[in-house]
């Protein structure tokens, strides 16, 4: 089921700040202001040597299992900033306690410098497991439209495609109590052959769990999976995007740990 977004004004307010779409610009040296706010985020080394910063009231504390990210109380503002080199491939492993507690979900943003090129945001009913995924993409003039396509072991189960401006319902199991295990992934697809069914450069937002932790409906079916990837179709004639420098992650939860993070950097 589609649920129709209802202010396209807002997308296109936010598409409009990154100015040539998905295929991005040189970044632009920060105002003095924001170079201050940066100045004064807590930020740590993190795995693989990744500069981890905390944003809005979060705060970064090493603990044995990783890093603990706590302050979480608004998910429009309170998380954690990871700034890596030049990369086509990132993905991060946390363990998220309580987010049905304060229910307002994740927002996802890969950015290249301040320029943001894709988001996500998983918001939360209020109905036990079920979400909502509201994916923005920038390589199409206002907007790109997006397929889903789920797996389980590996193995492709179906795909459904929508519009720029519809969101995708589905039930994440647990996520309201404790969202784990889980990887979260971004990634600008690289193909290795013709036959590749997404088109290189497209960004691509993936999620992998246990057996039968996603649903989703395709053509009135509904399925269940482990791996749920949320994949821009880019328009022929348009310039896909090919690195990033940055994923943002903010949450209300109780607790987030970082159990593990990497990147693969671009070429």
């Amino acid at each position: 089921m589609n649920i129709r977004l209802t202010s396209r004004l807002m997308a296109t307010a936010l598409l409009s700040l990154t100015v040539a779409g998905c295929q991005g610009e040189e970044p632009q040296t920060p105002a003095l202001s924001t170079q201050e706010a940066k100045a004064e985020q807590q930020c740590i080394e993190g795995f693989e040597g990744i500069k981890n910063c905390a944003t809005g009231r979060a705060a970064l504390t090493r603990t044995k299992e990783g890093i603990a990210v706590s302050g979480l109380e608004d998910v429009k503002t309170d998380g954690i900033s990871s700034e890596i080199p030049r990369a086509t491939s990132w993905e991060m492993r946390p363990d998220i306690g309580g987010l049905g507690e304060k229910g307002q979900g994740l927002e996802l943003a890969a950015r290249d410098g301040d320029q943001v090129v894709s988001s996500l945001s998983i918001g939360l009913t209020g109905n036990g497991d079920q979400v909502v995924l509201r994916p923005m993409f920038t390589g199409t003039p206002g907007g790109s439209a997006y397929r889903v396509n789920l797996y389980q072991n590996n193995r492709f189960l179906g795909f459904q495609h929508y519009e720029p401006d519809y969101g995708v319902n589905s039930d994440w199991y647990n996520i309201h109590i404790r969202f784990t295990p889980i990887h979260i992934g971004f990634r600008n697809q690289t193909s290795s052959s013709f036959f590749d069914s997404i088109s290189t450069g497209a960004c691509v937002w993936s999620f992998r769990g246990a057996p039968g932790d996603f649903t989703l409906d395709v053509n009135g079916k509904r399925l269940s999976g482990d791996h749920l990837e949320i994949v821009e179709q880019v328009k022929e004639g348009h310039y896909p995007y090919t690195g990033f420098s940055a994923i943002d992650v903010k949450a209300a939860a109780r607790d987030f740990t970082i159990l593990g993070e990497s990147f693969v950097a671009g070429k």
